[in-house]
């Protein structure tokens, strides 16, 4: 399957041709993509916040309907792995526990609690009018990002093709590729891109302390939740 409609299909819900069951190495191979899968999320968060400012939307409202947009785009992927990781890593179990609370559709009281100020706190945070520029960068920020817990952590159970992980991959020219998506974004918003980057980092060595040194799908998807808003958090606060 092309890596970049793998990476499209898997980290959005709109369309993409040539959909089909991907390997575990397919997978692998479409990471790169994940930043210009980011490009396209971001335009289009980015859209929606200039027409709502022309049309004079209320900020209250704003903030809710800004918050919708990447939710819906996803899937609610990356939000279920923030509800799934918050059962998980803050209850008190083993690791091999909080393994299979990660497998478990059903939520908990941590997931709710966790889960409802996230969204709290987004909206508000998304209320105070973000520039334009800021919201089509973070998207690709924090999944360019992504790509370096996901390579200095394991992958906490064994592979499947679901995973996300599998055997590493070499570097190539390939790699130009992320980085050509975010340097633009680095570029003019380096305070927030920093802010992502240990955001990630830290909450990723902590969840793999927790799980027994390594990390999971779900966490990823706290990962670029916690990440976004708190680099959202430092751009409307300092400007």
């Amino acid at each position: 399957m092309n890596p970049f409609w793998l990476a499209w299909s898997f980290l959005t819900v709109l369309p993409a041709p040539g959909q089909k069951v991907a390997s575990a190495d397919e997978f692998v191979r479409s990471r790169i993509w994940y930043p210009a899968v980011g490009v396209a999320i971001g335009a289009i968060w980015a859209a929606t916040a200039f027409g709502l400012t022309r049309a004079h939307c209320p900020s209250g409202l704003q903030g809710v309907l800004l918050l919708a947009v990447p939710l819906l785009l996803t899937g609610f992927l990356h939000f279920d792995g923030l509800l799934d990781s918050a059962d998980a890593l803050l209850a008190p179990r083993t690791s091999q526990r909080r393994l299979e609370i990660l497998k478990d559709v059903h939520m908990g009281s941590f997931a709710i609690g966790v889960g409802g100020l996230w969204l709290l706190a987004s909206s508000q945070i998304l209320s105070l009018s973000p520039s334009w520029g800021v919201l089509l960068a973070i998207p690709v920020l924090s999944r360019a990002a992504l790509l370096v817990p996901i390579h200095l952590f394991p992958y906490a159970r064994a592979v499947d093709p679901s995973s996300l992980s599998g055997e590493r991959p070499s570097f190539s020219w390939r790699w130009a590729i992320p980085v050509l998506a975010v340097a633009p974004a680095l570029w003019f918003f380096p305070r927030e891109a920093a802010v992502v980057l240990a955001t990630q980092l830290l909450v990723a060595r902590w969840a793999a302390g927790k799980l027994g040194g390594g990390i999971t799908g779900d966490i990823y998807g706290a990962l670029l939740c916690i990440s976004e808003t708190a680099a959202l958090a430092v751009h409307v606060l300092r400007n």
